[in-house]
């Protein structure tokens, strides 16, 4: 129980399951035993970023890039006893069952700067219960005038699916989601390409990817 993101390195070498509750109010007993005891799937996503060790702070899931790649090169960016990874990313948390995202695709993988596109996945639950989950959208500007963040989150949905069953989730980009405002303070879209990345959580291991083109 927590109002903030902790450090809890231990407990997750350590500890078989780690349920957040975060402070609940009056029935927080009994919601917290209808997961333990499996009477509910829990479906629950972090809002927030887990770090490794304190020092990673702040972290978040949409930081800019540093310029420096994390290699064993001289003039990383990277640390020396840690991972560069969080501990538990934006968007992530687990659920009694399993789910499989597929078939991403994109009603047009090239666009002008005032269409909207299409994107579609497929998602699977690949375990033996039913459970709910929440499918996420997120984006990335791989070429601006100025710089932007590794990954920006456009869209989530819930969907609740029975062992075995598949659903396909379909969002839609519009030019407002591709935009930012430029040095002159205007907003703007500009061409080039925009990763499109679907999956569980904002972690590079949850998400299956592809590439959008915005015409000049």
């Amino acid at each position: 129980m927590s109002g903030r993101p902790l450090t809890i390195t231990w407990a997750d070498e350590n500890v078989p399951a780690i349920l957040e509750t975060w402070f609940l109010g009056t029935e927080a007993g009994n919601a917290i035993a209808d997961v333990l005891f499996g009477d509910y799937n829990p479906s629950g996503k972090l809002t927030v970023t887990f770090p490794r060790v304190v020092g990673q702070v702040p972290y978040y899931y949409n930081h800019k890039n540093t310029g420096r790649p994390p290699t064993d090169q001289k003039y990383t960016s990277k640390y020396i006893d840690v991972e560069n990874s969080p501990l538990y990313p934006f968007g992530f948390g687990l659920s009694y069952t399993t789910f499989e995202y597929a078939n991403l695709s994109l009603d047009s993988n090239k666009i002008s700067k005032t269409d909207s596109v299409q994107v579609s996945v497929t998602v699977t639950n690949t375990g033996d219960r039913s459970g709910q989950e929440i499918v996420q959208l997120y984006i990335r500007d791989l070429f601006a005038s100025v710089s932007r963040p590794v990954k920006e989150l456009r869209g989530f949905e819930k969907i609740n699916l029975k062992p075995g069953d598949s659903q396909t989730v379909t969002f839609t980009l519009t030019p407002d989601d591709l935009s930012f405002y430029n040095r002159e303070m205007k907003k703007v879209v500009e061409p080039g390409d925009f990763e499109i990345m679907v999956g569980s959580s904002s972690s590079e291991q949850d998400r299956i990817k592809s590439t959008l083109t915005v015409l000049q």
